[in-house]
């Protein structure tokens, strides 16, 4: 594959954690692709390598790109998944530490909104208008991170007090053996955080991180990334391009960026600046 020079210097870049910033059409995930086959050609297994993409579609066309790049069959890259897919995979193997079973069911939207209906309208008495609206203030309490302390922060929504409702919520998926799409997160985040020999076994399995799209991470997924991290080897990807001024988005992508990599001993940006493509390596001393 074609690389400009400023995107070589991204990919062959290694040692401490790496940050490209850019604009659309600069190439970023062409970019984070190729840093993968230079990985693998450099040693890396594919299969301990954690490539996390944003939609299935970008995931299943990264395979694509790497199979063409490297030659290797699809099964070499069971790890290029989203972030949901790949706590699902890591969660429904050790759900039996937070007290589930498998097989592990995932709700869907409906499945979630029949049980809210159920206690916003059957056991608290409010109209089914809120139904929505409401679900929508829970999911933003787990990718905050911490959904009590959110809640905390936020008590009541139309006058229905919501911790009430997180925690019937989340006890009837829990009676029913379920997770719905931000538990995924959630609960994956909790189990590394929580267990120890899980952390340390997930840590020893990936090699190197990657994760394009940086600019659309929240709390929990700079928490996983953390939590998944060893040695430094960490490849992020972000568009500064999405908010009105790029100056302001590179500084809230590097703040999660250093968030997630959780380093001893930082002492600034190795920082090279060239046209729509911004290179940020950790200087450890």
């Amino acid at each position: 594959m074609q690389l400009s020079d400023q995107q070589r210097d991204a990919v062959e870049y290694v040692g401490t954690p790496a940050l490209v910033v850019a604009g659309a059409g600069s190439g970023k995930t062409r970019t984070l692709t190729s840093k993968i086959d230079y990985l693998v050609s450099n040693g890396y297994d594919p299969e301990r390598i954690l490539a996390i993409t944003f939609t299935n579609k970008a995931a299943d066309e990264m395979k694509r790109r790497l199979v063409r790049m490297t030659g290797m069959p699809l099964k070499r890259f069971p790890w290029v998944r989203t972030f949901h897919s790949a706590c699902f995979k890591i969660l429904k193997k050790h759900c039996f530490l937070l007290g589930y079973n498998t097989p592990l069911q995932i709700y869907a939207g409906y499945q979630q909104q029949k049980i809210l209906k159920d206690i916003i309208v059957g056991k608290l008495n409010f109209d089914k208008k809120y139904v929505q609206p409401v679900l929508a203030q829970l999911s933003r309490a787990k990718n905050s991170g911490d959904p009590f302390d959110y809640l905390d922060q936020k008590i009541y929504a139309f006058r229905i007090r919501l911790l009430d409702v997180f925690n019937l919520y989340e006890k009837e998926l829990k009676s029913n053996n379920a997770v719905d799409f931000d538990n995924i997160l959630l609960l994956t985040r909790n189990l590394l955080r929580d267990h120890k020999n899980v952390r340390k076994q997930y840590r020893k399995l990936f090699q190197f991180i990657l994760v394009d799209e940086y600019q659309d991470t929240n709390n929990l997924q700079e928490d996983l990334t953390g939590l998944l991290l060893r040695n430094g080897n960490l490849f992020c990807v972000g568009d500064d391009w999405q908010a009105i001024h790029s100056e302001e988005a590179i500084w809230i992508i590097s703040c999660r960026f250093l968030k997630s990599t959780k380093m001893p001993g930082f002492s600034g940006w190795n920082r090279t600046i060239v046209p729509r493509m911004r290179l940020f390596g950790r200087q450890m001393i």
